[in-house]
C-alpha cells in the first residue's frame, strides 16, 4: 500500500534557477518532461513577449509544477494556478508552497481535478501553459499511460471546451505538443480549438527540442487566443 509516509520518503526536489530558487518537490514517477523541455518555456516566453508581464499563469496537467514554479521564480508571472488529476502531485505542490517566500504563498493555488470545468469561477488567467499527454496511444505501464496518453484526445477536448471561461480578454494559451504523438501538428487540434471560440494565432517548433533524434524531442508550440474577446 502506498502511504503518505512512503511518498515523503521518496520525495526529491528540482531547483528552479530564477531569483529565489524554488525547490519543486516531486517523485520520480511525476516527471514527464517538465524538468527537460518544459523549462524551455522560460526562454520562449522571454523572447516572444519580452515586454509583457503576466498577472496570473495557469499550468494545466501540471504534475508537481515544474513549469509553473519556474515561471514564477523568473518573474514571468505574478501568480500561479496549477491543476492535475493525480492527487500525489498536488500534495507535492502543497509541500513546495510551504517553502516559498511568505509573500508568494497566497499567490499560488492548486486543484486535484481531471477537468478544467471544475476550476472555481474566480480563477482567471492571462497566461496558460501545459506539457499535456502527447499521445493517443503508446506502450508503457500505468504510470506512463497517465503521463503520456490522452485517449481520443478527450482531455484536450475538455480543456478547450472550458478554458475560455477562465481566460482574460487579452489572455494567451501557449501549448507544448509533440509531433511524434500529434503527427498532424496543430491540425490535430484545430477543430476542438475553433469550435470553442478560440483561434490559433501562431505555431512554431521548439528552438531546442524538435530536431533531436528520437520521439521524445519533436516538441512544437501552439499559440492560442480568444477569437472574440469581451
Amino acid at each position: 500500500m502506498d502511504t503518505g509516509q512512503s511518498r515523503d520518503q521518496a520525495m526529491m526536489s528540482f531547483r528552479t534557477n530564477g531569483t529565489v530558487g524554488i525547490d519543486v518537490m516531486h517523485e520520480s514517477c511525476m516527471e514527464g518532461g517538465g524538468t527537460w523541455f518544459g523549462q524551455e518555456y522560460i526562454e520562449v516566453l522571454k523572447q516572444r513577449y519580452p515586454d509583457r508581464p503576466f498577472r496570473r499563469c495557469f499550468e494545466w496537467c501540471a504534475g508537481p509544477g515544474f513549469i509553473g514554479f519556474s515561471l514564477l521564480d523568473h518573474g514571468i508571472c505574478g501568480g500561479l494556478c496549477l491543476s492535475d488529476l493525480y492527487q500525489p502531485a498536488i500534495d507535492c505542490i502543497q509541500t513546495t508552497v510551504k517553502s516559498l517566500p511568505e509573500t508568494w504563498r497566497p499567490q499560488v493555488s492548486a486543484y486535484a481535478t481531471p477537468t478544467v470545468a471544475a476550476l472555481p469561477d474566480h480563477e482567471r488567467f492571462d497566461l496558460v501553459v501545459a506539457n499535456p499527454p502527447h499521445y493517443l496511444e503508446c506502450p508503457g505501464d500505468d504510470n506512463y499511460q497517465r503521463l503520456a496518453v490522452d485517449i481520443d484526445w478527450q482531455a484536450h477536448k475538455e480543456f478547450y471546451q472550458h478554458i475560455g471561461q477562465h481566460l482574460e480578454p487579452d489572455g494567451l494559451i501557449l501549448m507544448q505538443e509533440n509531433q511524434a504523438g500529434s503527427v498532424g501538428g496543430c491540425e490535430d487540434f484545430r477543430h476542438m480549438i475553433e469550435h470553442n471560440g478560440l483561434v490559433i494565432t501562431d505555431t512554431f517548433v521548439s528552438p531546442n527540442f524538435y530536431n533531436q533524434p528520437g520521439p521524445w524531442a519533436q516538441i512544437y508550440y501552439i499559440e492560442i487566443r480568444q477569437k472574440n474577446p469581451k
